[in-house]
């Protein structure tokens, strides 16, 4: 049976082991459900397997960046001939239905909502601490809510499953509406705020927690357009106090510094060939800037601490080019051990001053968007923002968007930021890729398609 929507009802690989340090996750075995989700230890090893399965390279382990950051304008891939073409296609839209870069991160991120579906559905059966329970809740919900709210990004409309289902049902699956998708979203990131701790100690940290939910959720929010929302539960993360910003920008990214005080979230990885490692991200094997697109690099003034860390350059111990942001010196199984950073503290503060001033611009610079705002570039060494400098909401908006452009650039958000902000078509075309609307949106994978094999009930995305 092919791993598509079929995937759900595979049987799931259950990785690590409760005894074990959280991130080193490695395989124990293969164990059929209906032996498994016994015991505490069942579910506790079973939570670190929904963990793992997201360094999959078809997601957080390579290819999210290829769908997020190839796909916007701050990325170039000049070598049509790589990998048959694959992510140079998306670089430049042509992929269509049948490019397996979408159809692989469909798949995994589908096998993450199985192994979240079976740990909420069975936890309920079995008796054991409330408070481990209430955790394992929580972060299964959490990582069901983040799997979905990267879906309904990239593809629209999206089969939700919340239950173990057979693979008859798998196959008469429709497409559910966005709303409905982001009202699960929504659901299940609630749940997690109130079932996770704040924090954790020990090899339990880098686990998600209420902090990592309610940014998550205020980012769903942000994406929605629902900003009085969005404003209140990201104030609870600000006025949390679990975060700060690092003063110094470079330190956020070094592997030498991971769990810093910065990081919400993270998917963590280990180098060294024990199969936690990854490819260097946003990759190439030409010259050195042929990764990073121009125009980013132009867009930083004069003495941002933040543009040394976009050019290019080759790692210690490869020959490989990457983004200076992702340098890690290369283990002895040719891989990196960069942690993916899916939200940290700095876009909780840009989110924050945006939502704020779509509620209503503030000519007083009281309400706290200007001065988030400024934090952040101050950060960076570079002037705060007057009220003289950003008289209007219009203006004020402008100057957020920028701003997420330089602080977060190719850390997955750029593609996201423009098609919410409807700036998408325009952006792509100021790099002279003309792109209609229906391609905001990625293609249902040809394969997903074929096996339900069914337009009236699931239908492929307009224009494909």
């Amino acid at each position: 049976m092919k791993k598509y929507i079929l995937t759900l009802v595979l049987l799931t690989t259950l990785l690590g082991g409760c005894t074990k340090s959280f991130i080193d996750l490695k395989p124990q075995s293969n164990v059929a459900v209906a032996d498994f989700y016994q015991t505490k230890t069942d579910f506790l090893t079973a939570i670190n397997g929904t963990y793992a399965s997201l360094q999959s390279n078809a997601i957080y382990g390579n290819d999210y960046l290829t769908l997020t950051e190839n796909r916007a304008d701050n990325v170039v891939d000049n070598f049509p001939s790589t990998n048959g073409g694959l992510k140079y296609n998306i670089d430049q839209f042509l992929e269509g239905t049948t490019n397996t870069v979408p159809g692989n991160a469909w798949q995994a991120f589908y096998n993450t909502i199985y192994d979240s579906n079976v740990i909420l559905n069975r936890i309920g059966d079995v008796s054991f601490d409330d408070a481990t329970k209430k955790r394992i809740i929580g972060e299964a919900s959490f990582i069901r809510a983040l799997c979905y709210f990267n879906l309904v990004r990239l593809f629209g409309k999206l089969p939700l499953v919340t239950t173990e289902i057979t693979a008859a049902d798998a196959k008469v699956l429709t497409r559910s509406d966005v709303s409905v998708v982001y009202n699960q979203i929504e659901a299940d990131l609630k749940s997690a705020a109130l079932n996770l701790p704040v924090s954790y100690t020990g090899a339990d940290i880098g686990r998600a927690t209420s902090g990592a939910a309610k940014a998550m959720l205020g980012k769903v929010y942000l994406t929605e357009k629902k900003y009085p929302q969005a404003a209140s539960i990201l104030n609870d993360v600000i006025t949390g106090n679990a975060y700060q910003l690092l003063s110094n920008y470079s330190d956020v990214f070094s592997t030498s510094n991971k769990n810093n005080a910065e990081i919400i979230f993270a998917v963590k990885f280990l180098k060294g060939g024990v199969g936690q490692g990854h490819p260097l991200w946003i990759q190439a094997n030409g010259g050195i800037d042929s990764v990073v697109a121009p125009n980013l690099k132009k867009a930083y003034p004069v003495g941002d601490k933040r543009l040394s860390l976009v050019y290019s350059g080759k790692p210690s111990g490869t020959s490989i080019i990457c983004a200076v942001k992702f340098f890690d010196a290369i283990g002895t199984g040719n891989d990196a051990g960069n942690d993916f950073i899916v939200i940290r503290y700095a876009d909780v503060l840009l989110m924050y001053a945006e939502a704020l001033n779509e509620v209503a611009y503030d000519a007083t610079g009281s309400n706290g968007a200007l001065s988030n705002l400024n934090k952040v570039r101050l950060r960076a060494k570079i002037p705060a923002y007057t009220l003289t400098d950003l008289p209007d909401q219009t203006t004020f908006r402008n100057a957020i968007y920028k701003e997420r452009n330089l602080e977060l650039a190719l850390e997955g958000d750029r593609w996201f930021d423009l098609i919410r902000t409807g700036n998408a078509i325009t952006a792509m075309a100021a790099v002279g890729i003309k792109i209609q609307p229906y391609q905001l949106l990625y293609a249902v994978p040809q394969s997903e398609i074929s096996v339900i094999n069914n337009p009236a009930i699931f239908p492929q995305n307009p224009g494909y």
